[in-house]
């Protein structure tokens, strides 16, 4: 062992030789190991929270839509998606309906707007996780219809899949009936609704309020007959294997569409989100980071009070033929590995802070404010070693000037006044 490094050691232990930290060592360790655990914690929970929001949006849309030129709907959208298929990266595609809609229960006691999402069952279900949030496939053609007519004199016009939040709003649930208007006709020169019964045959819950609060879903078929459209859809909905190459991919299909077929991916569709999410982590960080700054001067004070304690040490170190490097080099180990110790507490702190947040004590949160419910937590060990690289880089940082100070010292006059 280097002796500078033995001596350095010693100066970190108490006056009474026992071996253990000095108090006010501890107090810097401390520092520095609680500024490291609130930067993991508070951006891996807000990793966890982005991660969390956009595997959800993927899994309740495709990853890129096309639409129809103007607001026209798309007549040929068999033959679009056989084209789309053959583009290298698309895994498969859906075509979707989506229209505005007034719903309302049975006794017309509960009443809300909600958007229409008309889909091929089939296909809807190799491109988005809708069957992953109902409790039975996607289905609807459902007995639940022949029960539910029995019940009412109106005719059925098929079964309907509820978001969580339309059927608390309407107080329905499986089995219930439910009518929707779709639209305003012109009966004899006044406009009258398109009011059709429908049966909930299932509940929409994926987790995410945007979506459970506003959406219903029906047969792609009765979609397009409730809003006159013939054999036609308002878009197409791509899934791709690798969603962070969707630039590239929508490109492909542009070129083998044309231009009259309008394109956007998801990063587009919901780029102001993840921009804000983006600068919310920067500021988070930045904050954060302030904590491992303040821990910093506080490894900078103690080297400076342990150089004036040790004046009459280095004025001995010095007579003894030691040279300005090796007493810079003591002091900047000493506040390095105070660094060192802390950034390892530190980061054992947060990432089990993370672990808890996602196993035995998750913390619920509103779900109409955050869109999930619960606070998640993803740790990245890329960021962490950032982190850990960036505490370490700021401790020694802060050891350079009572290094300095201690290095420049004369032997006279460190001894002069022992």
């Amino acid at each position: 062992m280097r002796y500078e490094i033995f001596i350095a050691l010693r100066y970190l232990k108490s006056r009474s030789g026992q071996f253990f930290l000095s108090f006010i060592s501890l107090i810097s360790v401390g520092g520095v190991a609680v500024g490291v655990a609130t930067v993991i914690v508070a951006l891996s929970v807000m990793n966890g929270w982005e991660s969390m929001i956009r595997d959800k949006m993927l899994r309740s849309e495709g990853h890129i839509f096309i639409f129809g030129s103007g607001d026209r709907p798309i007549s040929t959208y068999r033959t679009l998606m056989d084209k789309i298929e053959n583009v290298e990266g698309v895994v498969a595609t859906a075509p979707v309906l989506m229209r505005q809609a007034y719903l309302q229960n049975e006794d017309g006691s509960n009443q809300m707007g909600a958007m229409v999402k008309a889909i091929n069952p089939e296909l809807e279900t190799q491109v988005t996780g809708i069957s992953d949030y109902v409790s039975e496939d996607v289905d609807f053609e459902s007995p639940l219809i022949e029960l539910a007519q029995d019940r009412t004199e109106d005719t059925i016009f098929g079964g309907i899949i509820l978001g969580k939040g339309v059927a608390n709003r309407l107080q329905v649930g499986k089995g219930d009936i439910i009518r929707l208007v779709s639209r305003l006709v012109n009966i004899a020169g006044s406009l009258q609704p398109v009011i059709r019964t429908f049966v909930v045959i299932d509940i929409y819950d994926s987790g995410m309020y945007s979506y459970d609060n506003i959406l219903a879903f029906v047969d792609l078929y009765i979609g397009q007959e409730l809003y006159d459209v013939l054999d036609a859809v308002d878009r197409i909905e791509i899934k791709v294997d690798n969603i962070y190459k969707v630039d590239k991919i929508r490109k492909d299909i542009q070129m083998e569409l044309g231009i009259f077929y309008p394109t956007m991916t998801w990063m587009e569709a919901h780029e102001s989100l993840f921009s804000a999410i983006k600068l919310e982590k920067i500021v988070t960080f930045i904050i954060e980071a302030l904590i491992i700054f303040v821990a910093a001067f506080n490894i900078a004070s103690t080297l400076v009070m342990m150089v004036m304690d040790k004046t009459k040490e280095i004025g001995i170190l010095k007579s003894m033929g030691s040279t300005k490097k090796s007493i810079w080099f003591i002091f900047t180990f000493e506040g390095t590995l105070i660094g060192v110790v802390g950034a390892i507490l530190g980061t054992l702190l947060g990432v089990f802070l993370c672990w808890s947040l996602r196993t035995w004590i998750p913390i619920r949160i509103p779900n109409s404010i955050y869109q999930i419910d619960r606070l998640p937590a993803e740790v990245r060990w890329s960021f962490v070693g950032f982190v850990n690289l960036a505490s370490l880089i700021i401790c020694w940082l802060a050891t350079i000037y009572p290094a300095w100070r201690a290095s420049i010292m004369e032997p006279v006059e460190s001894l002069r006044y022992e």
